[in-house]
This record gives C-alpha cells, structure tokens and sequence, in this order.
C-alpha cells in the first residue's frame, strides 16, 4: 500500500524531484524525491509477512514510486536493503538499475540524515 505524505505541487503539477533516496526494511519504504529545492516524501507498506525477499508487490510499489528520477540511492539495514537491491538488478528494473547511483547500509536514519546522505551523494 503506498502512503502518500506531503506531496508538493505547484500550477503544473507535482513538483519535479529529479534524485530519490529509498530506505526500507522489511516492514516500510520512505521514499524521498528531491531536487535543489521541494522535497517529496511517500511512504510504501509491505504486506507484513516478513519476508521482504519474497515480496514482490512491496518492491513493484516501491519501483512505481521511482519512474521519473535521473539518480537514485537505496539505503537499509542489510538483508532487506540486498533482496531489493538484487531485485533492482536481476531484471526487475533494467531503466532504473542504470540510474542507481549508490547502496547504504543504514539501520534507522532519521529523515534529516537520509536526505542529508542524498544530497551529498546524488547532487554533488
């Protein structure tokens, strides 16, 4: 189930977030989209069995989410962030496995410090 939390639009639409920072364990996803300005968070669901290495609608959710980015990061503690990662990789996500510029370990960030991570990396 996605989450939509904040979207920022302006008379256009939503506003254009060229960079994405994924983190996600095997329960949720907080997905931020960001240029040099507006940042747009959402918020992806896992189904709650605990097997994020099976859970292909959460990762197709989390992909959905990601369609418009020119660079992307994931980040997580390690074994959701590596069952993503290699779902990204193997087939899944040909486009948007090009695009993915960087895979942190990261247990429990705060939004602050994922976004801060992300900028560094993806906008410098």
């Amino acid at each position: 189930m996605v989450v939509p939390i904040g979207r920022p639009t302006n008379a256009e639409g939503p506003v254009s977030a060229p960079h994405a920072a994924v983190w996600l364990n095997a329960d949720e996803a907080h997905i931020f989209r960001f240029g040099s300005g507006e940042v747009e968070k959402c918020e992806v669901r896992a189904d709650g069995n605990g097997r994020v290495r099976d859970d292909r609608e959460y990762f197709e959710a989390i992909l959905a989410e990601l369609t418009e980015v020119e660079a992307w990061m994931i980040a997580g503690p390690l074994g959701p962030r590596q069952d993503f990662e290699k779902y990204v990789r193997v087939g899944h996500a040909e486009q948007l496995a090009k695009k993915l510029a960087g895979v942190e370990t990261m247990d429990r960030p705060g939004d602050g410090e994922l976004l801060r991570h992300a900028r560094r990396r993806l906008a410098g």
